[in-house]
């Protein structure tokens, strides 16, 4: 299994249109191949900042949702939400 971890920071002017957004790459990321979960989470001491939580069954798997069109518009346009670049956490439990 492969956790990836994605830290990011919203502009608080900008949170309507950013939960539309991210609730669309959730909605269609649950539905790819080898997917085992895909969460999006709020920070309880920080109403800004939230966390993606992504398990995927293999590399293979989460390669091909790398080139999905609602990933690739997630990476084009995720910066139009956010205060700073988002931080990403790979963990590979395969090897």
């Amino acid at each position: 299994m492969i956790a990836v971890n994605v830290r990011i920071t919203i502009d608080p002017s900008k949170r309507a249109a950013y939960l539309k957004f991210i609730d669309n790459l959730v909605n269609k990321s649950l539905k790819d191949k080898g997917n085992l979960a895909y969460g999006h989470y709020q920070d309880v001491n920080n109403e800004n900042n939230y966390l993606i939580l992504e398990h995927w069954d293999n590399q293979k798997d989460l390669d091909a949702h790398l080139k999905t069109p609602h990933l690739i518009n997630f990476k084009n346009h995720i910066n139009d939400y956010t205060t700073k670049d988002p931080e990403l956490l790979f963990l590979n439990q395969n090897k």
